[in-house]
């Protein structure tokens, strides 16, 4: 850090607390600069000298937009009515700010990140404990890769009482700790680890309900899900694991969120919503199948794909209810006529994006809370499939396909569904994979369709492969 750049964030803390002191409240300050070269991968492993658990990590597949957030200034959660709540919260929170340096970029300046839970109403349990149904931080330190730029944002709350040299001292010396701490390479996150099934033929039987029930009318489609539990010979780390991540699975968003001692991470193909601007986009991402050995093969499954009958209709039904919930938000709602194929290493999907304007007045918190879940995460119709789901299911799925991602203070952001993904709690881990059930699903390849999706994790983890 320059002189200069030190001036500058100890003259804005100042000027905080002297406002804090004229309005007799605290106020946010957040000071931005920018930095030279700074690997957010590596910057993430070095935060856990000074914030271990307490660590954040987003990454678009665009490779537009990486935010680190390291430190909890503040953090926002709530159980009920947990969009309206936090958007409140944080909307709240910014009345008394001084934001200093920030480009006209999204996530740059103050920034929450965060996630939700699948399913607020359902039962928890010890697997999930540390997680909010709702909740999002805005972090001490936060680096923001955007694009060719890479920017630093400092946040400190002041109030009347506080010494700004003092403040400026700890951040910015926090801040080159971390440069110090930095590694040159993070080493190999290959480790052996047994993996155990959770009742497997239980599963199947559900299936073969769901599958039942669904040709009875009593409802669409749902999406069933299952665990299987990790036991390694030492730790996981969530920053080799990203990295792997970063390796093998560009195409897709990378997350990393750490409560307590555990850290929910994984590697998403599916946007839920971004906003930038008044430009908001989604996408539907609904109807699988394995990728092939050679070109031939894999356009061959592709073709395959496209036209079963099956998957058409999961991805249908998403579509339907994206259009219908980006209509009720926004206006100009651009939907293609028919899916394309969008691929990742381990599998392809059907996919149609979404384009549209936000009417005035619509804000990301809540276009979330109308989209979320989507029919390829719950099922349709959404309240009883989700209802149906919390009956029969028997797993706490906690923030696994519940959406996760960041709203900085222009509304500007973006989230993500939290599929491919794990919850890492030192030597043990829990991965998660879903299908979507509709009245032809025969429960033998529904399983097998959740070992595929299994891979990009157990892929990131290294070790025992799981066949």
């Amino acid at each position: 850090m320059s002189i200069i750049q030190h001036q500058e964030l100890y003259s804005l803390l100042h000027q905080g607390v002297s406002e804090a002191n004229k309005r007799g409240t605290s106020v946010l300050v957040s000071q931005v600069l920018q930095v030279g070269a700074v690997d957010p991968l590596s910057f993430y492993a070095a935060g856990s000298s000074l914030y271990n658990n307490d660590r954040t990590f987003w990454a678009d597949p665009e490779n537009d937009t990486t935010i680190v957030g390291l430190g909890t200034l503040k953090a926002f959660q709530a159980n009920e009515e947990r969009f309206q709540t936090i958007e409140r919260d944080w909307k709240k929170f910014l009345e008394n700010s001084l934001i200093e340096g920030a480009p006209s970029r999204p996530g740059v300046g103050p920034v929450l990140l965060g996630g939700f839970s699948f399913d607020p109403d359902a039962a928890n349990t010890e697997n999930w404990s540390g997680f909010p149904e709702g909740g999002m931080v805005i972090p001490k330190l936060m680096l923001t890769k955007a694009g060719d730029d890479l920017w630093l944002t400092l946040n400190a709350v002041v109030d009347e009482s506080d010494q700004a040299d003092e403040l400026s001292d700890q951040l910015l010396h926090h801040y080159n700790r971390i440069l110090d701490m930095m590694p040159s390479e993070q080493g190999d996150s290959t480790t052996n680890f047994t993996v155990e099934e959770i009742e497997p033929e239980q599963w199947k039987n559900t299936v073969r309900s769901a599958a039942a029930n669904i040709r009875d009318g009593k409802l669409e489609k749902v999406v069933l899900a299952r665990e299987i539990k990790l036991r390694s010979e030492e730790p996981f780390s969530s920053s080799k694991t990203l990295l792997k991540l970063k390796e093998q699975q560009s195409d897709s968003y990378l997350f990393a969120f750490n409560y307590n001692d555990k850290c929910f991470i994984g590697a998403s193909p599916e946007r839920l919503v971004k906003r930038d601007g008044q430009q908001v986009y989604s996408a539907c991402l609904a109807g699988s199948i394995d990728r092939g050995d050679t070109d031939s093969e894999d356009k061959e499954l592709g073709n395959e794909l496209l036209h079963d009958n099956k998957n058409r209709i999961e991805h249908d039904l998403v579509v339907r209810m994206i259009r219908t919930a980006m209509e009720e938000e926004c206006e100009f709602v651009q939907v293609p006529s028919t899916p394309e194929l969008y691929k990742t290493p381990h599998i392809q999907h059907l996919f149609t994006p979404v384009v549209a304007r936000a009417r005035k007045g619509t804000s990301l918190l809540r276009m979330l809370e109308r989209l979320h879940p989507t029919p390829a995460l719950g099922g349709y119709p959404q309240h009883q499939a989700v209802k149906e789901i919390r009956r029969v299911e028997g797993m706490d799925r906690g923030w696994y396909a519940g959406p996760v991602g960041w709203i900085d203070y222009q509304d500007n952001g973006e989230f993500a569904v939290a599929i491919r993904s794990g919850l890492l709690k030192g030597r043990d881990a829990s991965l998660f994979a879903g299908c979507g059930i509709v009245g032809d699903s025969d429960p033998h390849s529904e399983y097998e369709e959740t070992k595929m999706k299994f891979k990009p994790m157990l892929a990131a983890l290294g070790g025992s492969q799981y066949e």
